[in-house]
């Protein structure tokens, strides 16, 4: 069985200070063994709520999602978001929690949540895009951590993130060594179009701050994780979304 809740009650006390925490993994000798969190982290974004430009034999990324969900030998529903609740946020619904996926799931102490069907994943599932969050699929050693799961190789976690609490959002202050786990989906493209008016609203919403306005245009930079909302959220739908490669797609055992 995982982590009991009142171990992981201790765990969230540092949340207030996360920043802090972030910019020491950083540093030349305590660094070097906060690193050792991130290691072996794979995962992505999926911008399933915006136009995917593509051949018609590439699978979209958002039918990827779904068919993860159906494919899993177990699925498993925390009762809350841990981002939004220990915001607490003022926006999105912290009853929106992470789905985990897989034998390493059967792992996590049913205090915090409970085993699904396919149906009811699904359904939590779209629920959170109907609200407007994103999900982020993929294996991140941080959550078999604090959930205290030991197959940690059989973890997948789908959490759906929002750009005003998501905990990925201290990955603007992580070396590029440890950073380098979450990455845009394979053969993803973030375009600005001529009608961009520099109007800024994707730079305020930009949860890694990698969109910048230069000459009156918006700039994606190097650090842009794909996760669409950027393309979401412009008023003049100047920013495109093109998706060259289908996501690999493997069961969830």
């Amino acid at each position: 069985m995982g982590r009991p809740a009142w171990q992981i009650k201790i765990i969230t006390a540092f949340w207030p200070i996360r920043n802090i925490l972030a910019r020491m993994v950083g540093w030349p000798v305590i660094g070097r063994w906060m690193r050792l969190t991130f290691r072996g982290d794979r995962a992505s974004f999926i911008p399933v709520k915006v136009d995917v430009e593509r051949p018609d034999s590439v699978v979209l990324p958002g039918a990827v999602v779904e068919q993860f969900i159906k494919e899993a030998s177990f699925r498993f529903i925390l009762h809350q978001c841990l981002c939004r609740s220990l915001e607490p946020c003022a926006n999105y619904p912290r009853e929106i929690g992470c789905l985990f996926l897989g034998e390493g799931a059967r792992e996590i102490a049913f205090e915090l949540g409970r085993e699904a069907t396919v149906e009811e994943a699904l359904a939590h599932h779209r629920q959170a895009l109907t609200l407007g969050l994103i999900p982020m699929m993929g294996k991140l050693r941080w959550d078999s951590l604090w959930l205290g799961v030991k197959k940690a190789d059989q973890l997948l976690t789908i959490c759906h993130c929002c750009d005003c609490c998501c905990y990925f959002k201290l990955y603007r202050f992580f070396p590029q060594e440890a950073a380098k786990g979450l990455q845009k989906i394979e053969g993803l493209n973030v375009l600005i179009e001529k009608s961009c008016d520099g109007c800024g609203v994707c730079v305020e919403r930009c949860f890694i701050k990698a969109m910048t306005v230069e000459g009156g245009k918006a700039v994606v930079g190097q650090d842009c994780r794909g996760c669409g909302r950027c393309a979401m959220v412009c008023p003049r739908q100047a920013v495109k979304i093109l998706l060259f490669n289908p996501p690999h797609l493997q069961p969830v055992e």
